[in-house]
């Protein structure tokens, strides 16, 4: 018998057999044993999570006439065949390629016809998201009428693109990556089947690289079989996915702790040179910070760890530098360059921390300890008050995601003309992003919204910090979007970003500095009426 991949050859064939998934295939199992099966199903989720092997788990167990317990028995005539692929009744679609209107008017025509020897006809159409709009409309018609005998189950790995009037006329289920334990047990019951000996690091190392795909841990897991042959060590692992040793990895973060950048970049590069992916290598980093975090709070520390005298204060900036490097990368022509920016950003982060925590003069100490005497004297003479405690301040400003004194220039000049009328073409601006298929602008511009214009400026809301530091500090992006709005508008003008998370702190600061400076006779509601659009101003007395 010819070779079979692991992840077909360990391909679920009942609800027990699911690694994970227990409120989905319990849900399912219960609506068999009740009789109580619904016309159309949607599952959802990340690529190797068991839709398609849970599909046709179920389409098993609604027509197995021995099924036991909603469990199929994988014996009889309709189970080996519907496992097999060669059941008339169970029709699996793969929407990528069938994507049209006549494929799914053709499922139309045939579906009121009776099974030939099921119960229930089956149709799983995987990858549905990729179906026209015209080929949705007509799988809609056939979910509003569906016959007694049809049962439609649609998989998907973006829900979001599905209409919401297919997804309102069927049971979405929503899988979860599953958890790396679960991982970790199937593929050690995957290798004592196989009769290959492994190392426990080596196991762990390919689940954490399937993120929580189990066919992806699966084929990952082929792939070192392939090359280790019997036995499976941690170093065919690391070598296999690209990644890095954590011995290694530990070496390289001290050299960056230390600030030696030099021979950080040096590390670096002898980590390209061997093939491994700067992409992957940012995802270890990550995971290297977060067992950092954990060794710290659970007093496990390993004083030959990098980073673990820090605060956690500091890490959590390393982490923060590292997530928007991956946001970056994804836009990015040479990631290996961007990563040694990220090298670069990460010594400047500790070299702060350090300068902060030097900065303190012989004179301040002595001041401070002065301070204490007083403090213990009053202690000690039972005339100790609290002192009163300082009110934070309004707006913290972390990195250069906007510039108060650009918004501040735009509000100046800003008024309710200019930006109803950008409001009004902000969705044809976005249109005409998506007819030049400039993905990275449509990205930048899907989450925003227009809050302030004059003749010359307009003030760009972003839901994402990343998105608004982007659109003021790149200056391409920036160019980009400033030439396109022309064409729209009808006007030439210069945009300034701001993120949402702080708009409305930053537009109430305006306010109030404004309401300092106006004359008697104008109130301060005229004012930001003027600014603002007076459908979103609640005027207080």
């Amino acid at each position: 018998m010819e070779y079979q991949a692991l992840y077909r050859a360990f391909r679920p064939q009942s609800f027990g057999e699911v690694v994970g998934q227990k409120h989905i295939t319990q849900t399912l199992r219960n609506a068999i044993k009740r009789g109580k099966e619904s016309h159309a199903y949607l599952f959802s989720g990340p690529r190797g999570t068991g839709k398609t092997s849970i599909a046709k788990i179920f389409a098993k167990a609604l027509n197995c006439p021995n099924g036991l317990d909603g469990e199929p028995c994988n014996e009889c005539h309709l189970c080996q065949t519907i496992t097999d692929g060669s059941a008339n009744d169970v029709i699996e679609i793969d929407a990528a390629s069938n994507n049209g209107v006549d494929e799914i008017r053709n499922i139309r025509d045939r579906v009121k016809y009776a099974p030939s020897e099921a119960k229930f006809k089956v149709y799983i159409i995987d990858e549905v998201h990729m179906l026209t709009t015209g080929a949705f409309n007509a799988l809609l018609k056939t979910l509003e009428e569906p016959p007694v005998h049809a049962i439609f189950i649609l998989a998907t790995t973006e829900p979001h693109k599905i209409p919401a009037t297919i997804i309102s006329r069927t049971q979405r289920f929503d899988f979860k990556a599953i958890e790396l334990n679960e991982i970790v047990e199937h593929l050690k019951y995957v290798a004592e089947n196989q009769s290959i000996e492994y190392e426990h690091e080596a196991i762990e190392y390919i689940a954490r690289a399937a993120e929580g795909g189990m066919r992806d841990a699966l084929s990952i897991f082929d792939q070192v079989i392939a090359y280790s042959g019997d036995k499976i060590t941690l170093d065919d692992a690391v070598i296999i996915t690209g990644g890095i040793k954590t011995e290694d990895l530990n070496e390289w973060m001290k050299l960056v702790e230390t600030q030696n950048t030099k021979d950080a970049f040096l590390k670096y590069h002898q980590f390209i040179d061997e093939g491994k992916d700067p992409v992957r290598l940012v995802h270890e980093l990550l995971y290297f910070l977060r067992d950092v975090i954990l060794m710290k709070h659970s007093n496990q520390v390993d004083d030959n760890t990098a980073f673990v005298t820090l605060d956690d204060s500091v890490i959590y900036d390393l982490i923060e530098i590292l997530n928007d490097s991956m946001v970056m990368m994804r836009y990015s022509v040479n990631v290996s360059v961007h990563l040694e920016v990220v090298i670069v950003k990460m010594v400047q982060a500790l070299n702060k921390t350090e300068a902060s925590t030097s900065s303190v003069s012989s004179d301040e100490i002595r001041r401070l300890e002065s301070q204490i005497r007083a403090l213990e004297a009053k202690l000690e003479d039972g005339k100790f008050t609290r002192p009163e405690r300082k009110r934070p301040e309004k707006v913290r400003r972390n990195r250069n995601v906007f510039s108060v004194e650009k918004i501040k220039e735009v509000l100046d000049r800003a008024n309710r003309e200019d930006l109803e009328k950008l409001k009004a073409e902000w969705p044809n601006v976005y249109r005409k992003i998506e007819e030049m298929d400039n993905q990275p602008l449509r990205a930048l511009v899907k989450e925003s919204e227009p809050v302030a214009a004059s003749e010359t400026q307009v003030l760009i809301m972003f839901q994402s910090d990343v998105h608004s530091e982007l659109i003021n500090n790149d200056d391409e992006k920036k160019k980009e979007l400033e030439n396109l709005i022309p064409s729209i508008i009808g006007k030439e003008v210069r945009v300034v970003g701001v993120p949402e998370s702080n708009w409305q702190q930053v537009r109430q600061e305006y306010i109030d500095k404004r309401r300092q400076g106006v004359k008697e006779e104008k109130k301060p509601s005229d004012v930001a009426k003027e600014i603002f659009d007076s459908s979103i101003i609640e005027i207080k007395e």
